[in-house]
């Protein structure tokens, strides 16, 4: 039985730029029929918060992992396993190092985001993180792969809901041709777009360990288009990751019992 999840997401109890409430994600998941969601925030929740919330999302049939999304020199790093922020993290050599003394797994997020804005001669610089210089931006997967992001991370987004389709697709060549599976996620700020990208994984994942053990297992497959009823898979996808495919509901079921309010990050 396979497990969809949105593996990114942000709230704003722990993304300042997020208008997505806790009630929100737990009230699409059930409306378009995620297992799960990641919240990738960039500022952690507190610890009793987070824990009041992934029961209250449990009574509810939805499943909550916690994530951090850590900004490097190298790009925007999606860490699972990783709680807290610590000293140097900021270093992707030393995010490493922690996420491996922790079990964790690390994922690029975006990373060709605004790639392909360069345009003109009089351009000095892109806004690409890993290919900051113009002169070095590559125009085929095959000059994109050597970059050394990928020699830390475990697997690469490839479904962001953020990007752009060329976007997109050419982290699906630079994926396949470092023989990663690739991930989805939708990147969301507010319920639009809410699970455009996914990832599904091998089995009935019910927690954080669960979810790490699948992500490690590589059992997985992105896709897109679930929040509509319109699940494209990427890459190949065995028999174990098919979906039932159904068709999201109109509207937001009402939600059971008080939600537990939460304190402000900013």
């Amino acid at each position: 039985m396979p497990s969809v999840f949105d593996l990114h997401v942000h709230t704003g109890v722990g993304s300042p730029d997020s208008v997505l409430t806790p009630q929100d994600v737990v009230q699409e998941s059930l409306r378009i029929g995620l297992t799960g969601v990641v919240l990738s925030e960039h500022w952690p929740w507190r610890t009793h918060e987070f824990n009041e919330f992934v029961s209250y999302a449990k009574d509810h049939g939805v499943v909550i992992v916690r994530g951090l999304e850590v900004k490097t020199e190298y790009g925007h790093i999606l860490t699972f396993g990783l709680h807290e922020y610590s000293s140097g993290i900021s270093s992707i050599a030393e995010l490493r190092r922690v996420m491996d003394r922790k079990g964790g797994f690390m994922i690029i997020a975006h990373p060709f985001r605004f790639l392909f804005d360069v345009v003109g001669v009089a351009v000095t610089h892109t806004n690409n993180i890993l290919f900051p210089d113009p002169a070095t931006v590559p125009t085929v997967a095959e000059e994109a792969v050597s970059h050394p992001i990928f020699t830390y991370v475990d697997e690469i987004e490839v479904v962001n809901g953020g990007n752009s389709d060329r976007e997109n697709a050419f982290s699906r060549d630079v994926a396949k041709l470092l023989g990663r599976k690739g991930t989805g996620g939708s990147d969301a700020h507010s319920k639009a777009g809410f699970a455009k990208g996914v990832t599904i994984l091998e089995g009935d994942i019910r927690d954080e360990n669960d979810f790490i053990a699948a992500l490690w297992a590589r059992v997985l497959t992105p896709g897109e288009g679930f929040h509509i009823g319109q699940l494209q898979y990427f890459g190949d996808v065995s028999e174990k990751l098919v979906v039932n495919g159904r068709k999201p509901a109109a509207e937001a079921p009402p939600l059971r019992g008080r939600l537990p309010s939460f304190g402000d990050r900013t």
